[in-house]
């Protein structure tokens, strides 16, 4: 055989096992119509002639050997091919199933320990992913996926109080090792505790740290997590069970960020209990921040809180019931009067006595039109959806609902009037039938953000918080 024969074969044999390998890296499925243009869209514009491709990255809360799944909604008008990892019944080996459009699947996280975080990838429509965990003996709670690992992640709240059982859950969904630094933002000032300093982790994995190994009691702090080598996603999940009674559960994936300005578009003071606004300052400059406060129309806003220091590298609690009525359902605004961004998120202990609640739930830095957020739960509940306005003209608002049986306009929820600076409240456990979903909220005028409040049956204890997402 001549040398350009034997050249010509080898580029042949080249090609088909370069073929072969693309093929089990990328599913062979297209969308009716479709040419691949990428993952430009923005989500739920229903496209249905490109080929998309997205990665959602979900913390699992398996330290606690609590029980969870992944909601997953297709935003578009065509099914959405999933390719799942770390999910199902087995060993979390990858799967492959199909989305219809407008509708909502639950795939529970596989039973092994994670070594890293479930991982949904999308293909053909631009979908949205959240990670619940409900448990008659703990709690429930929900936290949206990840789409971009980063470098670093903030939170406003952590404890290492006796019963406050607080972890980083730290994903390097990558297969390149990774370094993270721990700072806590602290009663006295910023810290690297010993031992999380330039910790190390593995490729490919998800890696539990238990806080009170590391730092020593504290009743609250906030916290800094930085990459120094690497790109990950960092969750923190609090499990509280307290000798006074307080119990509950949170997850919650930090922000990339501070800001200057953190809505809560949800709230309701308890009736027994404590509201506070948890805010943590990363900067090496005082913060002033401003708490102001959105309450129904024709009711009467309380005046919240001017110019309140929040010392470089510190943290700082505001407390909400001090200045709102008990059973007050209201919105608010925590803005940074000096410039220097802030972390802020809310923290309720609802009830009385041996019988109390625990959440925690962070603010959204912006406003906008479009918004999704979770509701309902496999447990069932009240669901409450929060809409908040800004600006000087009403928002004209409409909510369509989606679970796994398709999705829903009701009519009593498609022209809702929101008076700019007040809040408005919609019951959405009709639409919901007792099981999870989520709510697509646009505004056809004026600027809104929203937050959705399931309150769990009686047993539970504890109302699931979830401020939701632009987009949709």
């Amino acid at each position: 055989m001549r040398r350009y024969e034997i050249l010509f074969a080898f580029v042949v044999v080249v090609i088909l096992v370069g073929s072969w390998a693309l093929d089990r890296i990328v599913p062979a499925h297209t969308v009716a119509g479709g040419a691949a243009s990428g993952a430009g869209e923005s989500p739920g514009n229903g496209s249905s002639n490109s080929v998309l491709s997205e990665a959602w990255y979900c913390p699992v809360p398996t330290p606690e050997g609590l029980g969870s799944s992944v909601q997953t909604v297709d935003l578009g008008s065509g099914s959405a091919l999933l390719r799942l990892t770390g999910l199902g019944t087995g060993s979390g080996a990858t799967t492959t199933a199909t989305a219809a459009p407008r509708s909502m699947i639950g795939t529970p996280v596989a039973p092994s320990p994670a070594p890293e975080p479930a991982q949904v990838e999308a293909f053909g429509q631009h979908t949205y992913n959240y990670l619940s965990a409900v448990n008659a003996s703990a709690g429930g709670t929900e936290s949206v996926c990840g789409q971009q690992p980063g470098s670093r992640w903030l939170f406003a709240q952590a404890s290492t109080a006796p019963g406050y059982d607080t972890y980083l859950l730290i994903g390097n969904p990558f297969p390149e090792d990774a370094v993270v630094t721990v700072r806590v933002l602290g009663p006295n000032g910023a810290n690297v505790p010993p031992g999380l300093g330039n910790y190390p982790l593995s490729p490919k994995s998800q890696t539990a740290i238990f806080l009170g190994d590391y730092y020593p009691e504290t009743t609250s702090f906030g916290l800094d997590v930085t990459a120094n080598r690497g790109r990950i996603l960092v969750a923190r999940l609090m499990k509280v069970a307290s000798t006074d009674g307080v119990r509950g559960l949170s997850l919650s994936l930090g922000v990339p960020e501070p800001s200057t300005q953190w809505i809560f578009p949800g709230g309701q003071v308890p009736s027994s209990g404590e509201e506070d606004l948890v805010i943590a300052n990363p900067s090496d400059h005082e913060a002033l921040v401003n708490e102001s406060f959105f309450v129904a129309a024709g009711a009467q806003p309380s005046a919240g809180q001017q110019n309140v220091s929040i010392p470089a590298g510190e943290q700082v609690s505001l407390v909400v019931s001090d200045s709102v009525p008990a059973g007050t359902q209201h919105g608010t605004v925590i803005s940074s009067a000096n410039g220097v961004p802030v972390v802020a998120e809310r923290v309720t202990v609802e009830g009385s006595g041996s019988s109390r609640g625990y959440e925690t739930v962070f603010g959204t830095p912006s406003w906008g039109q479009s918004w999704v957020v979770p509701a309902g739960s496999t447990a069932g509940g009240t669901d409450t959806l929060g809409v908040v306005a800004n600006g000087l003209s009403p928002a004209t608002v409409g909510v369509t609902v989606v679970t796994g049986t398709g999705s829903a306009s009701p009519s009593s929820l498609s022209n809702l009037s929101i008076t700019p600076g007040s809040r408005g409240s919609f019951d959405l456990t009709p639409y919901l039938n007792g099981q999870p979903g989520l709510a697509l909220v646009t505004a056809s005028s004026g600027s809104i953000a929203v937050e959705n409040d399931v309150a769990l049956p009686s047993n539970y204890r504890e109302t699931i918080e979830t401020v939701g997402s632009p987009g949709g």
